[in-house]
This record gives C-alpha cells, structure tokens and sequence, in this order.
C-alpha cells in the first residue's frame, strides 16, 4: 500500500525526470559521444592508475597525489567490476551514488514535508559540471546524508554510515558531533570506530602498509582554490601579479614562505574549530540536562554537523572544486530537514556554487566565492551560538514549530525506525 501511494505521488516522477534530464546534461559533457574532442575523464586516469597498481601490485599508491585514507582504494576498485571499461564504469557507479543521494533527501522531504533540499540536490549538482561524476566524493556525502537522515533514530547505523564515510575521506566523522545522547553517542561512537577498524584491517591484508596518505597529507600547502588562497588572488586582480602557482603535491599550490605559513597556521585553526565544536556540544548536553529539550531536536544536530563541515571547509589549507560535492548535499539536508535558522547560510553555499566551476577563469570568482564561503561559515556560527542562548532559534518542519512547542516535546531518546 506504501508502494503503490509512493509510485502514485506525480511530484516523484517529476523529480526522477528531472534527474535524468540534469544528468545526462553532465554525462554529455565528458564526452563519450563526441567524436572532435573526444572523452574527457581528467582524474579518473589516475584513479584507473591507481586501481590497476591496487589490483596487480596489491599495495597501496605510494605517489604524491595519493591522500585518501584506505577505504578509496576499494572506491577505485568497484568500477573494475563487470568488465567495462574503468572510464564508463567509473561514471556510471557516481551517477547510482548520486541517485541514492537524491533518495535519502526525498526520504527526508516526505518527512518534514519540506521538498527545497530535494531541488538543490537536483539542480545544484549539474552546476558543478563534470566534476560530480569524474571525482568520487559523492560516496562520503552520500554515506554522510544517509547517517543525518538516521541521526537520533538508529545509533547504530549512524556511526556505522558516519566511520564508513571517514574510511573514504575523513570530513563526514564530523557527523558524531550531532549526536547529544551519550549512551545513543556511545553506541555510534563504537560502531564507527568498528566499520573505520573494518575498513583498515581489510585494507591491510589486502594492500599492506596505509601511512602512504597521512605522509602526503602532512606535506600538503596552501592550494591555490582556499579560502585563505583570496588575498593573493585580490592582489592578482588589483595589480595583475599572477598568483606564484607551482605544481606540488598533486595540486596547484600557491609558493611562497609566506603561503606556507598560512598553511601552518590553518592546521591550528582546524584544531580550533573542532575544540570549539566539542565546546558547544558540551554546553548543549549541559542545557539539555538542565531542561531546553528544545535542544534535543535532530534539526538542531543537522545544522550543527552543517557548521562544522562549513568552518572546517574555509580553515582548510585545500578547498577543490569536487569539495563543493560536499556542501552541496548538506545544504540540501539542511534546507529539507534543518532549522531556518540556518537557511540563509546554506543558501549562500548553493550560490558559490555558481562560481566554483568558473574558479580556473578569473580571480574574482575566487575572491567571491571563498569571501561568500567565510560569510556563510561565520553567520552559521553565530546561529549556533544564538541557539544556545535561546534565541531566534524557529525549528525546522511545516515552518510552524517554534521554541514553546518544542521544549514540550520529551527528549527523543527512544531508538526508532526511519
């Protein structure tokens, strides 16, 4: 009866044709069918590289452009099944990551009734080109949506989405932050501890030694599309110096002492700001003890978990295009099953999305974008910081609760089903 009320839903299909329109927009852009300029599959050499070297040398990569933690190598090992060719397959497996995506946010509309995220997923993707499909962030967002949608409801299943995630690439550990619950965080905690432990020990046997990424890692600059990379391209445009861009570590980085510094630098402030998270979930388990069930809201542990990844994103020394995956999906979950506290953030992260693919062609959309990035993170957190305080916190939903309903509501510390 659910299937058939589902399947009878007009709006559903809408959004499945659209999907298929807006993706195949994409697909066209790499290339397959076009006979002057031919296929067009940038990274996806090198993971098809890198998979090769993984299945006949059975060790990890070992070049510089390798900084994945273990559970990539299994990402670059899943289009070799079947036997197509790794360029078809590779895109083909990011488009059914990308489909389960837009799924688990529909999930999400049907629940809050609230169907904005559904359209950013759809729309906001193809505005990153071809990257969504030539890049393999979309399996961490896609693990990270899938555990908001279960935040507070299966602990389990959280952490487990959460650690599988961060065997991928590490950001979507973050999410745990959105759990207040200790004995539902314990139960997370554990289950994400066990999945990333899963992931590594099968790594191990199968590829040997993994330190290879956190040696490439810790070597890493200040890349010339960060945050922090904005002054010199401000100064670029003012007086046309060219940004002093030097090919390392797998990326275009700017070189300069000064750069490196900055670089330095922002690995203390990512160090801060994850201090500063634990500081506010503190103070909010504190709060919740003290009666602000409010507090207990999933919304509330959505947007939370969106801040974080946001703050984490502008203080990194590397911010690719393929990044923006990841705050595309987010903001998609925020605008669907957040607060609207946090709306206005969120939408200016869909807007950078406009710019990101443009960040080649000129510094003012580099100026632009990582200024509206640094504007959205800083509005986000002070949002979070006014919810502690009890203000202007409007909740999530029909855009009808408000903060007297919702510290009638008992803390959700039942586990249910989605």
């Amino acid at each position: 009866m659910a299937l058939r009320s589902l399947l009878s839903n007009r709006l559903l299909w809408i959004w499945l044709a659209v999907w298929v329109v807006t993706r195949a927009l994409i697909v066209v852009q790499v290339g397959f069918w076009n006979d002057v300029s031919g296929v067009e599959l940038q990274d996806v050499n090198s993971y098809e590289s890198w998979s090769n070297f993984l299945a006949t040398e059975h060790r990890m990569p070992f070049d510089e452009g390798w900084q994945y933690p273990p559970g990539a190598a299994f990402v670059m090992l899943l289009p070799r099944i079947g036997g197509a060719p790794f360029g078809e397959s590779f895109v083909v497996t990011m488009l059914l990551f990308d489909l389960v995506g837009l799924g688990l946010i529909m999930l999400l509309a049907r629940r809050q009734h609230r169907d904005t995220g559904v359209w950013v997923w759809l729309l906001a993707m193809p505005l990153l080109q071809m990257f969504p499909v030539l890049r393999f962030d979309l399996v961490p967002t896609v693990l990270a949506i899938g555990a908001l949608v279960v935040i507070h409801r299966r602990p389990a299943w959280f952490g487990a989405l959460a650690g599988l995630g961060a065997s991928v690439k590490v950001w979507p550990i973050v999410a745990l932050f959105g759990e207040w619950d200790r004995r539902r965080l314990a139960i997370s905690v554990g289950t994400a501890l066990g999945s990333i432990a899963l992931v590594f020990i099968v790594a191990a046997i199968a590829f040997g030694d993994q330190s290879t990424f956190l040696d490439n890692q810790g070597v890493r600059g200040l890349q010339v599309e960060s945050v922090a990379s904005a002054p010199w391209h401000l100064r670029e445009l003012i007086t046309g110096q060219t940004v002093p861009s030097v090919p390392r570590n797998g990326t275009l980085e700017i070189g300069s002492d000064l750069a490196d510094g900055v670089a330095e630098a922002l690995k203390w402030l990512a160090v801060l700001v994850l201090a500063a998270a634990a500081g506010w979930w503190l103070a909010r388990d504190r709060a919740i003890r003290r009666g602000r069930e409010d507090l207990t809201d999933p919304a509330i542990s959505r947007d939370f978990v969106f801040t974080i990844a946001l703050l984490l994103l502008v203080v990194s020394r590397v911010l690719s295009p393929q990044f923006m995956i990841w705050m595309v999906g987010l903001s998609a979950v925020i605008l669907t099953a957040g607060t609207t506290r946090l709306a206005r953030p969120a939408w200016i992260v869909v807007g950078t999305i406009v710019l990101t693919a443009g960040l080649y062609q000129t510094p003012a959309n580099n100026v632009i974008r990582n200024t509206a990035l640094l504007v959205a993170a800083l509005d986000a957190a002070v949002a979070m910081v006014l919810v502690l305080r009890g203000t202007g916190d409007k909740l999530a939903g029909d855009g009808r609760a408000d903060h007297v309903q919702a510290a009638r509501r008992p803390p959700e510390r039942q586990l249910r089903g989605p």
